[in-house]
């Protein structure tokens, strides 16, 4: 036998909730971390039902973890359970960090930190350009907020619920000045071609999944940029059909990676060097494209 002594019983604990989780790279990115920063501490994932989330967060904070990462379809929910917001997450309206205080847990948005890295590394810029969002839920806040502030010229906001796309419109008004436009899933082809199409909806998530949120993939034609926050499969038939039409794409695996890390640093109080980031993203990068994304 093998003794295991990576994390010891003075170790902090981390870890994720969400439903699904199974799919989550999350634990091999915070676990890869603590071992990286030399830190005396284990992440672990948990599959929390909706009607479970007040009991959930109660137990954590009983429990005394340090930090907790939040996924679909929890980043709204969760926020009536916390003792507290910060600035970001306040304006974004969803949360994916919370940090323990003596109070209770308070939330932070790191999503909209990840998102924002991953445009400037794909030069991705939204400036004076149509934007179209497909999605309302917590992951759609924080690309919406980033858009607007990236002073995209107009937002095409595409949701079954025109309620839910209401509220994102709502959202950005008091800081937003451009065009913002709301349908629904039939009549989003009747728009001229935006700059980029961004899913920020689960639909195509987790391995062995075909389906895409554009029905028609002849509308990528004349598209700069497709966008998708799902990185599980790595190539979504959302991307696989933008590529058919020359749509430059980008998966979410970035946006994972530096969201992490900026949760990372929320919960330890510091900030990592650009390069370690980049070092660490890359390799992780390797890792998954090397079959690591399926464990």
């Amino acid at each position: 036998m093998n003794v295991f002594n990576f994390f010891n019983g003075a170790a902090k604990v981390y870890g994720i909730i969400g439903n699904p989780i199974e799919h989550s790279f999350s634990p091999v990115l915070q676990n890869s971390l603590l071992d990286f920063m030399g830190s005396n501490g284990v992440y672990v994932p948990f599959k929390v039902d909706e009607n479970d989330i007040e009991e959930a967060i109660k137990g954590l904070f009983k429990l005394n973890f340090e930090g907790i990462n939040v996924t679909v379809p929890h980043k709204k929910s969760v926020i009536k359970y916390l003792c507290g917001l910060d600035n970001t997450a306040q304006k974004v309206g969803a949360v994916n960090t919370l940090k323990r205080t003596n109070n209770g847990f308070v939330g932070y948005n790191t999503d909209i930190i990840g998102l924002e890295k991953s445009f400037n590394i794909n030069k991705i810029d939204v400036s004076n350009k149509v934007a179209m969002l497909i999605g309302a839920g917590g992951a759609a806040n924080a690309v919406a907020v980033l858009l607007a502030q990236m002073g995209a010229s107009d937002i095409i906001f595409v949701n079954r619920t025109f309620d839910n796309a209401k509220k994102l419109k709502n959202k950005i008004s008091s800081f937003y000045s451009g065009n913002v436009h709301i349908t629904d899933f039939e009549e989003m082809y009747n728009y001229n071609k935006p700059y980029i199409v961004i899913n920020a909806t689960s639909v195509g998530m987790g391995n062995g999944v075909w389906e895409s949120p554009v029905k028609k993939e002849e509308f990528f034609n004349g598209v700069e940029y497709a966008f998708d926050v799902i990185y599980i499969p790595w190539k979504t038939k959302f991307l696989s059909d933008a590529e058919k039409y020359g749509c430059k794409c980008i998966n979410g695996f970035d946006m994972l990676i530096y969201q992490g890390i900026a949760s990372y640093e929320i919960w330890h109080d510091i900030t990592i060097d650009k390069k370690s980031a980049v070092d660490i993203k890359n390799v992780l990068s390797d890792f998954f494209l090397n079959g690591g994304g399926d464990k």
